[in-house]
């Protein structure tokens, strides 16, 4: 090996590789939480960006299942639901957004008659990809069998003759004679588009005009005479993938409210109840809001009803349970392939090749002795007004067991409320030890603490600090074994080149350093899209004030303030609120979960934390141990009026209900964050 490689230089395969890399680098993990892509009815694949959306309907493509085929390699779908075509279109590589770019008619003109154009143009492309589709299976026997193709060649001429006659078309196909010319008839019509869109033509045909389709209905006509014509069985499947959905969205701004049209264009198709074609559509969450309109309707979308849900991000979410955690096999399936594709040898014992090179994680008292190497006293906090037997103790545990020192610390100011500690009360077994679930949910504190009392950085080691702060996400992951090669090729950049390939074993020093070069990548990409600049600004608020409230806690009475809850009803209660959360929770800033209250209200909660590569960023633990702050409606207010995104009079209501609250009770009024 002449250089050092980086096995996770390119994160983003999805669209970027061809046909054939893409088998040996899709992990076939993923498909069996994703079957309903594979199965009739209508579904919306949800994710953030680099959560795999985009790889999963890249299955649908012809080009992949040929791929496998000619790889020897099977195609990651069961057996039982392998009967199926696709076909589709990418709104942005399309460019559907070009619509946004040109007006049809005035102004006036253009926000009625824009979508039903654009719907015109969707039709016309699927269509066309259909035929792609058939044709290009129809290139390898055996697929074309298995899917059920029948490659009559004489039937698609009699097929191209009965669709033209179909009055979906409006007399646009009336001079089509053979498959040959339908197939020119349709291409020549999407060119025109385009041709237009981009200024390349002065308006489009007139015969455009005059024809313009139902969204949806040639698509259904096409598939059903398909089938009638024994070009496709009657048990095939068809499914359209409308990927990249969300550039409807961001239309909306710069095209004056046309890209929620055109959402319903597609809303619309989704409510036909046509069983001819399924759709499957590819967005972040941020544009599916769950308030689903269809176009000249006053009729929405129900989920269950009229379409399913995939959220990629909650399946591989980590659970309380981390037992049943589907991502760790995600994340190792695609590690491997990502060696195996490199000059490294891989490991092929079974044993897990992340473990392999990033170690386990540090134990906690080994943690704790990196953070105090030579001044273990400064682990602890002494009063003066404690008797000097048990300050004395204290610092020999320190040099003994700084951890230990610190949760001493922490026990005698929170069960001994301050006062004088007897020797009587320190005899093994420590009682601050012996407490399993007590010294559990205050380990990270503890060693936070250590850290800041000593001016260190928190140390990230071992493979499950490095899936924790992946939070689920494989694109996190992959930024973070990125970083952390890249840091090692820089440390080594002066020593001989290892000969053998053999895979490296990259020590706590350099994988610390590549986590925090992640984390701080992903915090700055905060701003770089729609409202990230607001989002960034109460991310900061809130990092700020974990680590302050973590860190001032000597007692470490509440270990679970990295975080904050809120009861669904003061959630749901202000929409200002309640849709800021909600964005940075569909942007991928926080991290939300429902929860029931501990308190004796027992009232449903819902919990935000922040995103946990966030974490080295603001110096906090990434784990949830213990219960998040409960806060409430005037807090959360006055968070976002204290960081200047919202003024203090867009939250009168809730400062009115609070001060009235508080006259009812008898309580003379407090400081709004009360801990």
């Amino acid at each position: 090996m002449a250089i050092r490689i980086n096995p996770f230089h390119e994160l983003y395969v999805g669209e970027s590789v061809g046909p054939d890399k893409f088998v040996k680098l899709f992990s076939h993990v993923i498909v069996k939480h994703a079957l309903s892509l594979f199965q009739p009815g209508h579904v919306i694949l949800k994710g953030l960006p680099g959560s795999g959306k985009s790889m999963l309907l890249n299955l649908l493509k012809p080009s992949i299942r040929l791929a496998y085929e000619k790889a020897g390699t099977k195609f990651p779908v069961p057996d039982e639901l392998m009967k199926f075509i696709g076909a589709g279109i990418n709104l942005k590589r399309s460019g559907i957004s070009d619509f946004g770019q040109r007006p049809i008619g005035n102004v006036e003109q253009n926000k009625i008659v824009s979508p039903i154009y654009f719907g015109d143009f969707l039709n016309y492309w699927v269509v066309a990809d259909i035929f792609h589709s058939i044709e290009k299976l129809s290139s390898d026997e055996n697929i074309a069998k298995k899917i059920g193709i029948l490659n009559n060649k004489d039937n698609h001429d009699l097929f191209a003759k009965k669709i033209a006659k179909l009055d979906c078309w409006l007399g646009y196909m009336d001079d089509v004679q053979d498959y040959e010319s339908l197939k020119t008839k349709i291409n020549k019509r999407i060119s025109c588009y385009r041709a237009f869109l981009n200024y390349a033509s002065e308006d489009l045909p007139e015969n455009i005009h005059q024809s313009k389709t139902l969204i949806g209905i040639p698509i259904s006509k096409t598939v059903e005479l398909l089938k009638e014509c024994n070009i496709l069985e009657n048990a095939t499947e068809v499914y359209i993938r409308i990927d990249q959905y969300e550039e409807l969205a961001w239309l909306d701004e710069s095209t004056n409210g046309l890209g929620s049209s055109y959402q319903e264009i597609i809303h619309k198709l989704l409510g036909m109840r046509d069983r001819n074609v399924s759709y499957r559509i590819g967005t972040r969450y941020f544009a599916w809001t769950g308030d689903q309109k269809m176009f000249g309707s006053a009729a929405k979308l129900e989920k269950k009803r009229n379409y399913s849900v995939i959220s990629i991000d909650s399946v591989f979410k980590r659970p309380e349970n981390t037992r049943i955690w589907a991502f760790p096999e995600f994340a190792e399936d695609i590690f491997l392939r990502r060696i195996k594709e490199s000059p490294y040898q891989p490991n092929l014992s079974g044993k897990s090749s992340i473990m392999e090179i990033f170690g386990l994680r540090l134990s906690p008292d080994k943690t704790a002795n990196h953070y105090v190497p030579n001044t273990p006293e400064k682990s602890i906090l002494l009063e003066d007004t404690w008797p000097e037997e048990w300050k004395s103790f204290l610092r020999q545990l320190a040099a003994e067991n700084p951890l230990s020192a610190r949760l001493a610390e922490a026990w005698a100011r929170q069960k001994g409320k301050g006062d004088i500690v007897n020797k009587t009360n320190i005899q093994k077994p420590f009682p601050w030890e012996d407490k399993k679930w007590w010294k559990k949910e205050r380990i990270e504190q503890a060693l936070t603490q250590i850290a800041s009392r000593n001016n260190q950085r928190l140390i990230y080691y071992g493979k499950d600090d490095i899936m924790s702060l992946s939070g689920g996400h494989i694109l996190i992951f992959l930024s973070l074994c990125q970083h952390i090669w890249d840091v090692w090729i820089r440390d080594n950049r002066n020593e001989a080149i290892d000969s053998t390939t053999s895979l490296p074993k990259i020590d706590e020093i350099i994988q610390t350093a590549g986590v925090r070069e992640t984390s701080n990548d992903w915090y700055e990409d905060i701003s770089k899209v729609k409202g990230g600049r607001e989002r960034r600004i109460f991310i900061d608020f809130l990092g700020l004030l974990f680590f302050k409230m973590l860190v001032e806690d000597k007692a470490m009475s509440y270990p679970g303030r990295n975080g904050f809850s809120l009861t669904i009803e003061d959630f749901e209660k202000n929409e200002i609120i309640y849709n800021f959360l909600t964005d940075a929770c569909n942007y991928g800033d926080l991290y939300d979960a429902p929860h029931t209250s501990k308190s004796s209200d027992k009232k449903q909660r819902r919990k935000f934390y922040l995103n946990p590569i966030f974490s080295p960023y603001f110096k906090i633990p990434y784990a949830h141990t213990k219960e998040p702050y409960y806060a409430n409606l005037k807090t959360v207010a006055q968070w976002l009026t204290d960081c200047g995104i919202f003024k203090i009079e867009e939250f009168s209501d809730i400062l009115k209900e609070e001060k009235n609250k508080t006259k009812k009770s008898g309580k003379n009024g407090q400081g709004i964050i009360e801990f």
